[in-house]
């Protein structure tokens, strides 16, 4: 009985042996590829092209402030950039020329005008 159990079983255990190393086989064989991405390079902007930018915020920020009961969200949702504006602001001030300072000076008095609770000049 036990060599009929034994010759039974045997053939079993080779089909499971076979198998565990067809699955070894494809596992190795199988390669993954990986792409890299590569981003664009960020141009910077110029010290005049930032102060317009900068301007046009201000604006927008101090029409938003005056018609906040017409649309909040947009008046949160600049009131969020406030600060890395400025920011960002504070790298490109040390390039200005003067006519440029005082460009700056006026959209920066709008901001704080409007941060203050103030209305937009």
């Amino acid at each position: 009985m036990i060599l009929f159990v034994t010759a039974f079983l045997l053939p079993f255990a080779a089909c499971k042996g076979d198998k565990k190393a067809e699955e070894g086989a494809i596992e190795t064989t199988t390669t993954e590829v990986v792409e890299e991405v590569v981003a664009p390079p960020v141009v910077e902007p110029t010290p005049a092209e930032a102060l317009k930018a900068f301007q046009a915020f201000a604006k927008e920020y101090g029409e938003a402030f005056n018609n906040l009961t017409k649309d909040p969200q947009k008046y949160s949702k600049l009131a969020a950039q406030v600060q890395q504006q400025v920011a960002d602001m504070e790298r490109f001030k040390v390039d200005f020329t003067p006519a440029q300072v005082k460009e700056y000076e006026k959209a920066m008095k709008i901001i704080l005008d409007v941060s203050s609770g103030g209305t937009k000049k």
